[in-house]
């Protein structure tokens, strides 16, 4: 079943997102953790893909897995880095003739930490041409969604800047989105983001801009104060209110889980009561806050 159809006729459902252990010898623990999750109602998951031949192919082979082994819809990122259109399109055929996956995130892929990212010679050139060429070479067959920047897309290891938004540049990945969508993406989800007024005024704008479909909102529980200090450093705006919540705490382990699992049950609450009926959740393969707070409901 393809991902923008359980999107479609649900009223409300969350997602996980996972990453593929680092070892093989990891795999059983990795699974047994993904069926304890499956409690927690997923209505989809899906895998990251790594950017060389040892860990992206782990990714075809864990989502393979998944999808053959449980009712939940799987959806394994690819990446245009490292690989030719031929490349990359051999393994979705093997994926459409061989498995029973039917859903794909197609995205650009990283930069290298050395310089910046440089297509493959012999490879698609952006996200844009990614989904452009899994649709043109599998028609329907397959579900895609691509990835969208509430407080756009850095890649120069600077913290979000609050002046980016509603300026030229902004508005430039807003329509950058929509090639996105108009090449033959179904959904996008969006990068983690703790400002939900942010992610509201994005949904908006991204309409206003001619964006029709679905746009999931991601979010990523505090699994660990090292969690949070990433965040804080680089990857979202922290609200000051919510700064301010954290600043408070006490030193113990017990209440910082407390304040996480408080904190993704609001969240949740939030954004289903403004009109987001999907919620993707950025796991990094741990389970203890998300089982606190979904096990609320």
């Amino acid at each position: 079943m393809k991902i923008i159809d359980i999107l479609n006729q649900a009223s409300h459902c969350h997602s996980f997102e996972y990453y593929p252990p680092k070892s093989r010898e990891k795999w059983p623990e990795f699974y047994q953790k993904i069926a304890r999750m499956r409690a927690l109602g997923p209505s989809f998951i899906d895998v990251t893909w790594g950017t060389g031949d040892p860990t992206s192919l782990a990714t075809l082979e864990i989502a393979q897995n998944i999808q053959a082994e449980s009712d939940i819809e799987t959806m394994m990122h690819i990446t245009c880095t490292h690989r030719s259109r031929t490349e990359l399109l051999d393994i979705l055929r093997h994926v459409v003739r061989d498995t029973s996956l039917r859903n794909v995130m197609a995205l650009r892929g990283n930069r290298p930490p050395d310089g910046p990212w440089t297509p493959h010679p012999e490879g698609f050139q952006s996200a844009r041409d990614l989904v452009a060429g899994i649709r043109q070479t599998f028609g329907d067959t397959l579900g895609i969604s691509v990835a969208a920047y509430p407080e756009g897309h850095r890649e120069d290891g600077l913290p979000p800047d609050p002046a980016f938004i509603g300026t030229r540049a902004y508005h430039d990945q807003i329509a950058y989105l929509r090639e996105k969508i108009d090449a033959g993406a179904d959904f996008a989800v969006t990068q983690l983001c703790f400002d939900l007024d942010r992610l509201c005024a994005f949904r908006d704008d991204c309409a206003r801009a001619g964006i029709s479909c679905p746009i999931v909102p991601g979010i990523l529980p505090i699994h660990s104060r090292q969690t949070w200090d990433r965040i804080a450093a680089f990857s979202a705006t922290i609200p000051a209110a919510l700064a301010r919540r954290y600043a408070a705490l006490d030193s113990s382990p017990e209440s910082l889980a407390q304040f996480a699992t408080d904190l993704l049950a609001e969240q949740m609450d939030f954004l289903h009561s403004h009109g987001f009926h999907a919620i993707h959740l950025y796991t990094l393969n741990h389970e203890k806050i998300l089982s606190k707070a979904l096990g609320r409901a």
